[in-house]
């Protein structure tokens, strides 16, 4: 597992989720380019949650080795398509959608 942090936070996901939102926001910044990513990460209490993340040109992003109780947190689909997005440089769009954004609790965040 992985600690995100970014300016404000941090968020706990799987290690090789968290490669490939780094790989893809370095990649944007070659390309002066934004996008908004949706990753699985784990919540305080061990429960999974989905974040957005709008990563680019400005991002400031960090990841660090996490320690968990919990199983590795996987999703093979999410970090291919980020692989893919970073490696073809099409805005391909995301997945997720406003009404799915909503129902994530922003107190599970460290702020």
């Amino acid at each position: 597992m992985k600690r995100i942090f970014y300016p404000g936070g941090s968020v706990v996901t799987g290690s090789d989720l968290a490669d490939a939102v780094l790989l893809y926001a370095e990649a944007l910044c070659n390309r002066r380019q934004v996008d908004v990513v949706d990753i699985p990460v784990m919540g305080d209490k061990g429960c999974l949650l989905r974040a957005q993340f709008l990563i680019g040109s400005a991002s400031q992003l960090m990841s660090v080795t996490a320690e968990s109780l919990s199983p590795e947190l996987i999703e093979p689909e999410t970090t291919d398509f980020l692989h893919r997005k970073a490696q073809t440089g099409a805005m391909i769009p995301a997945a997720w959608t406003r009404e799915e954004s909503a129902t994530v609790l922003l107190d599970d965040y460290d702020f």
